[in-house]
């Protein structure tokens, strides 16, 4: 039995790491499809993210989610939160290929905080002295990065806020996360197919968010459509290895592992894709990693001291 658990820890362990990995690397691949507008991108990504989640339900024939589709309030929810999250992968995918790889670093590093803001406006939840000085910290570094570098941060804003807004209006539904990641795809799915229609009929549309192509940009035709179709499966993989790993490890594993992903797209930005590391981005990623070294830490303070206390008695 305890080799069985050690196993399944090692699993879960395993399944969350790659789910980061991924995510951290991610930059690279909209690098590779940088000629297309990052607006067509979007649309093609909610497509074929879409066609994958529903083949891979139908394959399995264990996640069953149509019945959601006819509770008004379950359609609500994945409409609302498939429209969050597609705002959060518009602006992502925009955003690397714009230079401002930095700037969605910091956005995932700010989560976990927009998360506990989140946590007290919706759910009412109480802000703990370690959350107060983090939340503070962060918000010193944002302003500080604000006067001194301009107006990028908003990146970092829009993605932290969004990505945590989705986060709440999932939990608030409380459906089960793969059949509603099932109902949630098919919905951006379609949408992503009234975009490419639109697109199609009104090719100036693109222009909202016009092509700039890196270096590393693919060029044939053949190998843009396989990306664009792959980024269906690069969307997909990482939910699915999330929500296995949720399942199989402790919140604070996972917690620890969130900071995987922006630590690597960290050190692409700067080795990789050459964006500059200012002043203004040392202050910020600095008081943001100190308030969240203080909030991780906090719990195991309060631990030590329960400990203390009672063999004191």
């Amino acid at each position: 039995m305890v080799q069985e658990e050690q196993h399944t820890d090692r699993t879960g362990f395993l399944e969350a790491l790659f789910c980061h990995v991924i995510w951290g690397l991610m930059p690279i691949y909209w690098k590779l499809v940088s000629g297309v507008p990052a607006f067509q991108v979007l649309a093609w990504r909610m497509v074929w993210a879409a066609v994958f989640i529903l083949a891979l339900c139908v394959l399995v024939k264990r996640v069953k989610f149509l019945y959601l589709a006819h509770e008004g309030r379950a359609l609500r929810t994945f409409f609302a939160s498939g429209l969050i999250v597609s705002l959060n992968w518009g602006i992502y995918v925009w955003a690397v290929n714009s230079g401002h790889v930095l700037e969605t670093s910091i956005g995932y590093y700010l989560c976990p905080l927009a998360n506990i803001f989140c946590g007290i406006v919706v759910f009412k939840e109480r802000l703990t002295p370690g959350q107060k000085v983090a939340t503070a910290l962060a918000a010193a570094g944002v302003v500080f990065s604000i006067v001194t570098h301009g107006g990028a941060i908003w990146i970092s804003f829009a993605l932290a806020i969004t990505f945590s807004i989705y986060g709440t209006v999932k939990k608030r539904g409380g459906y089960p996360a793969l059949p509603g990641m099932a109902l949630e795809s098919l919905i951006t799915g379609i949408i992503g197919i009234g975009i490419l229609a639109l697109g199609f009929a009104f090719p100036a549309i693109w222009q909202l968010t016009p092509a700039m192509p890196s270096a590393m940009a693919a060029t044939d035709p053949a190998v843009v459509a396989a990306l664009l179709a792959g980024a269906g499966v690069l969307t997909a993989v990482p939910l699915l290895l999330f929500s296995a790993a949720a399942n199989r490890v402790s919140m604070t594993i996972l917690g620890f592992m969130q900071y995987i992903g922006p630590t690597l797209a960290l050190v692409a930005a700067v080795f990789l894709f050459g964006e500059e590391f200012t002043l203004a981005h040392a202050v910020c990623f600095g008081l943001v990693w100190l308030g969240i070294a203080i909030v991780s830490l906090e719990p195991f303070v309060r631990k030590a001291k329960r400990a203390a206390s009672g063999s004191a008695k």
